[in-house]
């Protein structure tokens, strides 16, 4: 996570969603990945949608992590880039968790097969409370987990996120959590 972005909830937002766009300008060897945090997300105050894609070229076997301790409700999937549009259904979808990352984290992590572009993004979005961190990377396998991953945290009273790596030799079969709502989540800050 070695870039910042401030995102305070206290900033003025019309009627229409704001789009951030945080991180270097496109192809900078400061981030593998396009970032795009939309807030407020489908014109509802506490919906953020992190939507990310490649700077160019094509990225198969994407792949989001989320704290293991996460258990607000989010979705997911794919859709034009910029767009907000979701399809939810994500072919040969992929998931895992929570697991215990090497030097790290307890996380889940999820994502899909189909190669991402300039054109088409992954979304992931979170009603209510976010989770401390959402981190993203691309898996060296089709059903495997992700590595060289980057993220952004949500808050500075949060534990970010760290560079650690998913251990493959330990595995689950369950999926991510879902649950119940943890409205009011201050989003005092991004940071990528």
């Amino acid at each position: 996570m070695s870039q910042g972005h401030d995102h305070s909830r206290s900033e003025h937002h019309d009627n229409a969603a704001d789009t951030h766009r945080p991180g270097p300008h496109p192809q900078s060897d400061e981030t593998q990945f396009n970032w795009r945090i939309h807030h407020p997300f489908e014109d509802v105050e506490n919906r953020v949608a992190v939507e990310v894609g490649p700077w160019k070229g094509l990225l198969p076997r994407w792949r989001f992590v989320l704290p293991g301790e996460y258990k607000g409700p989010f979705r997911w999937g794919v859709g034009p880039a910029g767009s907000g549009e979701i399809n939810e259904d994500v072919k040969r979808p992929a998931k895992d968790g929570p697991i215990q990352m090497v030097n790290g984290p307890l996380v889940v992590w999820f994502g899909g097969h189909e190669s991402l572009s300039t054109q088409q993004s992954a979304y992931l979005v979170f009603e209510g409370e976010a989770p401390h961190y959402v981190a993203f990377g691309q898996a060296g396998t089709v059903g495997g987990p992700p590595g060289n991953l980057e993220g952004i945290s949500f808050g500075n009273d949060h534990p970010t996120h760290p560079n650690a790596h998913i251990d493959p030799s330990h595995g689950h079969d369950q999926p991510p959590p879902a649950g119940h709502d943890h409205s009011g989540h201050d989003h005092t800050g991004h940071q990528h």
